[in-house]
């Protein structure tokens, strides 16, 4: 389980990460056109080799499900970055574009079924 995440600039402290029992997998994912994606972020799309974008809506449940593992500068031209594909994540500091109406709760059966496993801050100190 790990407070701390290596970018870039060095150690940063990071919350996102909530324990050690899922493998954690990361992929190359394809993003299409996009507003900036932070880390954390929750991404879906029709496939895994399709575009993924942040996830806005319930409906995005039904799609293929990863989470951002790093910062990402969104443009007018789609990219390639990386996220995490399995593994188990703090509920508390997944993000999301759906607004403050739109909460996790959704996709939490989605994400289990796809190796994305959901726990909370005050159960992993």
């Amino acid at each position: 389980m790990s407070k701390y995440f290596f970018d870039g600039e060095g150690v940063q402290r990071d919350e996102l990460l909530g324990g050690t029992g899922i493998a954690q997998t990361i992929w190359n994912i394809n993003v299409g056109a996009s507003a900036a994606i932070e880390r954390g972020m929750l991404l879906g799309a029709s496939s895994p080799t399709g575009e993924f974008s942040i996830v806005t809506g319930a409906a995005d449940a039904n799609k293929v499900l990863v989470i951002a593992a790093e910062d990402y500068i969104g443009g007018a031209s789609g990219g390639v970055t990386q996220a995490y594909a399995s593994g188990t994540f703090n509920a508390e500091r997944i993000k999301h574009g759906g607004g403050s109406s739109l909460t996790i709760e959704p996709f939490i059966n989605e994400m289990r079924k796809q190796n994305l496993h959901v726990t909370h801050l005050q159960e992993s100190f």
